[in-house]
């Protein structure tokens, strides 16, 4: 049975505001719902809050995309309301032990594996958070307090927590990103910093080591002392040939799981047997096909440039590179210097391609506009070699072209499936 504080059971003769009516919105109607707690939505592409809702409202719960300064947050401060992330909110009913993992890149691999690793050891366990299921939805639905959760946190959900108490913190690594949302790139690191604060003197936290780089350059001191995990530790873990673990990218995300395993009494051997049935999550860098000796790697999941680096560094020599879409404030002119080492042409494509374009070019890399994703696919083809790899690692946000990240990876996937399909020679078979 949930039940809720005295302080907000007090306020339960008023709606509850829910700002955002997507999946964490959601969520938290239907922990409304249990609570018998009447509620009311205010979307961006629907109904307004204005004073006059505040005043009949008793609480305020958003959705992690809605900023700080976003003018319903002001009119909820000004009349006094609580205000609540999702997450933190669904913390209030969340007995189990929660282990938080937060980075700029590899949340969500580090977050499955982990609940693989901790199921495979008849550990119980379940992911949730940013990773797509919210906090609220399991809550709602009852939740034995044994099981662990590994918890998915992004930077949009970490600044607005005042109540979650984690008991682990990793935080995989740290770049620029989402410096659409954040003023800079020191409010992007606060924001999640802003979790060690709900971490007791007890709690285990891990980082990498970009993580406390940034913090010691930009002179951060962060509320808890970290034990730094390096990209390179605990290395030759003999995976299979191929494994999407063993990949340049996730080099870190093996050695913060090791680490973090470690620290629970899981031991090498184990962890190695393990981690081999791992499966990768859609749209992370891997392979997708070979069309005519010409290799496709799908990274529809690199929506920053750090990331789209990372896949790029996985091969020896230099790549066709397919990029581009929505910009999130990050900087181009370092991205190309780097980009520069492991591109030998470039297809762009979606709202981004213009500036590429410009930066690409004062680096001296060639580059090819392109109007869609089936374009510069079939361009990159053409343009291959035998034993060309071409990698779609679009280092920018989807919403430019596709619903989001998953449909962009989707689609890509399919052309390369059509493309193959159409130059495999077609075979009849004749019964006689």
């Amino acid at each position: 049975m949930l039940l809720l504080p005295a302080y907000l059971e007090k306020k339960m003769d008023l709606p509850v505001a829910i700002f955002g009516s997507g999946i964490s919105g959601l969520a938290v109607a239907k922990l409304l719902k249990k609570l018998n707690w009447e509620y009311n939505f205010y979307d961006r592409d629907g109904k307004d809050f204005n004073e006059k809702d505040a005043e009949k409202s008793s609480i305020v719960i958003t959705s992690p995309g809605f900023t700080l300064d976003h003018n319903w947050i002001k009119i909820a401060e000004d009349k006094k309301l609580f205000i609540y992330g999702e997450m933190d909110f669904a913390s209030i009913f969340c007995e189990n032990p929660i282990v938080a993992i937060t980075g700029t890149n590899g949340k969500t691999t580090l977050v499955t594996l982990l609940n693989h690793l901790w199921n495979k050891l008849g550990r119980s366990s379940l992911c949730a958070g940013n990773i797509g299921t919210p906090l609220s939805k399991l809550v709602s639905e009852g939740l034995d307090p044994s099981i662990a959760i590994f918890l998915e946190v992004s930077s949009f959900q970490a600044q607005k927590i005042n109540l979650l108490r984690p008991n682990s913190i990793i935080w995989t690594n740290f770049s620029p990103d989402h410096l659409d949302h954040h003023p800079n790139l020191s409010e992007y690191f606060l924001a999640k910093a802003n979790l060690l604060k709900q971490l007791d003197s007890e709690g285990n936290f891990i980082c990498g080591s970009s993580v406390s780089k940034f913090a010691k350059e930009n002179k951060i001191l962060l509320k808890q002392k970290p034990r730094v995990i390096k990209a390179d530790h605990f290395q030759n873990f003999e995976l299979e040939k191929n494994h999407y673990l063993g990949t340049f990218p996730q080099q870190e995300n093996i050695a913060l799981a090791f680490a973090f395993a470690q620290k629970s009494g899981i031991n090498r051997e184990v962890f190695t047997s393990i981690i081999q049935t791992y499966k990768a999550e859609p749209s992370r860098f891997s392979f997708v096909d070979k069309v005519n000796e010409v290799s496709f790697w799908n990274d529809s999941k690199a929506t920053n440039l750090a990331a789209s680096l990372a896949a790029c560094r996985n091969f020896k020599k230099k790549i066709i590179w397919i990029g581009g879409g929505r910009e999130k404030g990050e900087c181009l002119k370092e991205f190309s210097r780097e980009l520069r080492k492991y591109v030998s042409h470039a297809f762009l494509i979606g709202e981004s391609a213009g500036k590429l374009s410009c930066v690409l070019e004062s680096r001296s890399i060639s580059y090819t506009f392109c109007k869609s994703l089936p374009e510069a696919v079939n361009n990159a083809f053409q343009f291959a070699k035998r034993g060309s790899h071409i990698v779609f690692s679009p280092g920018f946000a989807s919403f430019d072209m596709f619903k989001d990240y998953l449909e962009r990876g989707n689609i890509f996937n399919q052309i390369v499936f059509d493309l193959k399909k159409r130059l495999t020679p077609y075979t009849q078979i004749y019964l006689l």
